[in-house]
């Protein structure tokens, strides 16, 4: 089982899949079937694994979440006595508060030094557009709570009111269940910004606004899992319960010829679906689409196979002048008919009937008048599967309110059409293709986190309310089809997440189904992680990934003086590119032999700030190698202690080693030729870099654009010139030559915006030379994306003699932040700024 204590440590579906491995007992035999078992399709693929969420109690701790003191922390109004008094105790512990309104909050929240943000569910109950304006606030909010993070520290948090368990207690009554999606806006903050802490709230039934408002301000900032559920007198949290396989059904959910109607057209993942139910109990299956209903295709198209041949019929027979974008939505267009008509076949084949039907499942009038003309012509309706949903993948600080709406409306908008249309049919079951997103948060996926956990809530209502129909929300890990597109598909490969298959799916949704005492939220995941239940067991906090320490520095501008070339509002702060250094050493350190080749997914989760007079010890830490194809992977963090002893992530991710470094492929183009000109004719100019002299490797800036920038930077000298003792004689990469990089970004930012940017994020290195050239090197950074508050770039370092590619930083992420300008004049220590005084 994965305790609240795992939950919001296990990053990545992969991690939580070798997490159950590691800790899991043989798998439960299914239950014997000494009835004839329905039909089920057969896949060899890996098995999909079922859990599900249980509410425990836990215990009380003193530890506390460290909140920049200065900033304010805001609350929302929740139309009752409870926000004011909640803002009340914040007040009397010394915290400045403001209670805001979630409508016109998000004009002035970017303007503010903000600490915290406690979204609040209305009293009255939560609609879809507080929803939507609770994700704008915190899109607003966004930049003020990093800012925090990265100093004193930030805190964001959502208060529900379900029913203090997150709706997954049994005989519960549910009291608001669409806040439940609060917590998947809080899920995918907490993916987005390490920097920020975040917990979500679930708040039960007290005896009046005072008795919740102490609890809740008692709760805030109490370090523990990112979900708690606060009732009188308990704390409670969430944890993922293995549960056995699910054995053949020995009676069929429907009989045949009944009605299932099932949203998300006939392709794809749906049509798999469709297949499989025909096969086992031989419906009438109403598939509901966007497509345009079925037509005969025309002479001239039908014995037409190859893209070519039909893009080319389709310009012969144009009435008029078509443009390649026409050509080819006409092109989809014919293969999503085809596709359809080969679903309907397949499930006339296996023994069903199928009609399809094209609707905007959002409008209610419309799907209403289509399922009283269903019933006439074909009786009641006894199932649904809500299969519907869109993707719109972008960071909370890009995502639009259109691409929000249009994600959360067709999960949520959609369900609730579907159960107000059969409100009086007798259901056998309803069935809905939620997603491990909502339940763990994904990075780019706000709006979508928050449109599954409210299908998960809505799921539970429904069990409450039609107690003879089996309600179950699904939360599927990836598929190997329908949304999962192939670039997603590396992605996943990435993390280690295997596809759950067309077959293996269907076949679990179909035992789901007449799974009558099953629980209502379930979690499924393709893989080998072993599954048992053992509910209520907590076991005690472990890695996936075990990791050690390498070794421990304490850092001081005496022993490390390079520090002071790197000082930002007075205070030193360590360079990423020197993070990498280290890191790096520390992977080396258990695993000789190996070649530094790069990095993955390196993130600044918090910044290391010291004063001259104070060292501070940091632990570099790092696990096993881990062999990926030809490569040797090894997860690394550096950490360190805050207030209290407590301990602090500042920076992980993934060191690359290899036995050999192969050759590298050069990707970027020349840059277009844009002359820069240096503000005051300096490069180096205190308003734009703070960098002193250790830290000046740009020599010449030879292009500056929209699409990016280009230098000459000089290398790094020994390290014994930049570290009093260092580890070696010569660097693994080139700290001087990768801050140079990050500082053309910031020159970029300042070029572009008027404002100074920060590195926080950097995908994948990969460096094809043991050491840069003594003569330095050519970088060209190429930005891939840009908004408001930060930019994506990729970057490459050639040899300036031949042209070869020597390294190249893929998914560089900043943020860009106007308040940075003030920061980075103050650019010296407050000891060496009295000694330059003195000299002068």
């Amino acid at each position: 089982m994965i305790g609240p204590e795992h939950l919001g440590t296990l990053r990545t579906l992969g991690e939580i899949a070798r997490h159950l491995d590691s800790g899991a007992a043989l798998k439960p035999a299914p239950v014997a079937n000494t009835a004839q078992p329905v039909n089920l399709p057969v896949d060899n693929s890996a098995d999909v694994n079922r859990s599900t969420i249980i509410p425990c109690t836990l215990e009380n701790t003193a530890d506390s979440i460290a909140v920049a003191k200065e900033g304010e922390l805001w609350v929302t109004d929740d139309g009752s006595a409870f926000s004011e008094e909640l803002c009340s105790l914040l007040r009397a512990n010394g915290r400045t508060v403001r209670l805001v309104s979630v409508e016109e909050a998000d004009r002035i929240a970017a303007s503010v030094d903000m600490a915290a943000l406690v979204i609040v569910a209305p009293a009255a109950g939560t609609d879809d557009r507080f929803l939507e304006n609770a994700f704008l606030l915190l899109k607003s909010a966004a930049p003020a709570l990093r800012r925090a993070g990265g100093t004193g520290g930030a805190l964001f948090t959502t208060i529900s009111r379900l029913d203090g368990f997150f709706g997954c207690a049994d005989g519960t009554a549910l009291g608001d269940p669409l806040s439940g999606g609060l917590a998947g806006l809080l899920k995918t903050a907490a993916r987005e910004w390490p920097d920020v802490t975040c917990k979500a709230i679930d708040l039960g039934l007290f005896a009046d606004a005072t008795e919740s408002a102490r609890a809740v301000s008692d709760e805030l900032f109490r370090s523990g899992p990112g979900e708690v559920g606060l009732t009188p007198g308990s704390r409670i949290g969430l944890a993922l319960a293995e549960l056995p396989e699910l054995p053949v059904p020995l009676s069929p959910p429907v009989q045949a010829g009944e009605v299932i109607v099932a949203t998300g057209g006939g392709r794809g993942v749906t049509a798999a679906v469709a297949v499989a139910l025909a096969q086992a109990y031989r419906p009438l299956l109403v598939l509901l689409g966007r497509s345009p209903e079925l037509t005969p295709e025309p002479a001239w198209l039908e014995a037409l196979t190859e893209e070519s041949r039909i893009k080319r019929a389709i310009l012969d027979h144009a009435t008029g002048k078509m443009h390649p974008k026409a050509i080819e939505e006409q092109y989809q267009a014919i293969l999503a008919g085809r596709e359809l008509r080969t679903t309907l076949a397949r499930v006339e084949a296996a023994g069903g009937k199928a009609l399809y039907r094209s609707v905007d499942i959002r409008d209610t009038d419309a799907v209403s008048a289509l399922l009283t003309e269903i019933r006439r012509e074909h009786g009641p309706i006894r199932g649904i599967i809500h299969g519907a949903g869109v993707l719109a993948d972008r960071l909370i600080m890009d995502k639009t309110r259109e691409q929000f709406a249009q994600v959360y409306g067709t999960k949520v908008s959609g369900l609730r059409t579907l159960l107000a249309a059969t409100a009086g049919d007798d259901l056998r079951f309803i069935a809905l293709f939620a997603s491990t997103t909502g339940r763990f948060g994904r990075t780019g996926q706000a709006d979508y986190a928050v449109a599954n956990e409210v299908l998960n809530k809505l799921a539970q209502n429904e069990a409450r309310r039609r107690p003879g129909c089996r309600a179950v929300s699904i939360n599927w890990g990836p598929w190997d089809g329908g949304m999962v597109t192939p670039a997603l598909k590396k992605v996943f490969a990435g993390e280690g997440i295997e596809l759950i298959s067309l077959a293996k799916g269907s076949e679990l949704l179909i035992r789901e189904i007449a799974a009558t005492d099953g629980p209502v939220e379930v979690v499924a995941l393709a893989g080998t992680a072993g599954m048992v239940g053992k509910a209520g067991a907590n076991q005690s906090r472990a890695r996936s990934k075990p990791l050690s320490e390498a070794f421990s520095l304490t850092l001081g501008v005496a022993d490390y003086p390079f520090l002071r070339s790197h000082v930002m509002d007075g205070k030193a702060v360590l360079p990423m590119a020197m993070v990498v250094e280290w890191l790096s050493h520390g992977a080396l350190h258990g695993n000789p032999g190996f070649r530094f080749h790069g990095f993955n997914d390196l993130r600044i989760c918090k910044g290391v700030i010291f004063e001259p007079d104070r060292p501070y010890t940091v632990q570099i830490m790092a696990g096993r190698a881990e062999k990926r194809d030809s490569l040797h992977i090894v997860t690394v963090e550096l950490t360190g202690s805050g207030t209290e002893g407590r301990p602090l992530l500042h920076a992980k991710g993934e060191i690359v080693l290899a036995r050999q470094l192969p050759e590298g492929i050069r990707s970027i183009p020349e840059l277009p030729s844009a002359p820069y000109i240096p503000l005051d004719g300096l490069v180096y100019n205190p308003k734009h870099l703070f960098h002193g002299p250790d830290l000046q490797g740009i020599q010449q800036i030879e292009s500056c654009s929209a699409k990016g920038i280009s230098a000459i930077v000089g290398t790094a000298p020994q390290p014994s010139a930049w570290i009093r003792q260092p580890f070696r004689s010569d660097w693994l990469s080139d700290p001087l030559v990768m801050d140079s990089a990050f500082q053309l970004m910031i020159l970029w930012s300042f070029e572009r915006f008027g404002s100074g940017s920060l590195p926080c994020f950097a995908g994948r290195y990969r460096q094809y030379h043991d050491s840069f050239p003594r003569e330095g090197v050519q970088i060209l950074v190429r930005v891939t994306a840009e908004r408001e508050h930060g930019a994506t770039a990729d970057m490459e370092f050639l040899d300036r003699q031949t042209g070869k590619l020597v390294a190249r930083l893929e998914g560089y992420e900043c943020v860009i932040d106007p308040s940075l300008g003030r920061a980075f004049q103050l650019n010296q220590l407050p000891q060496d700024k009295q000694n330059e005084l003195r000299a002068a």
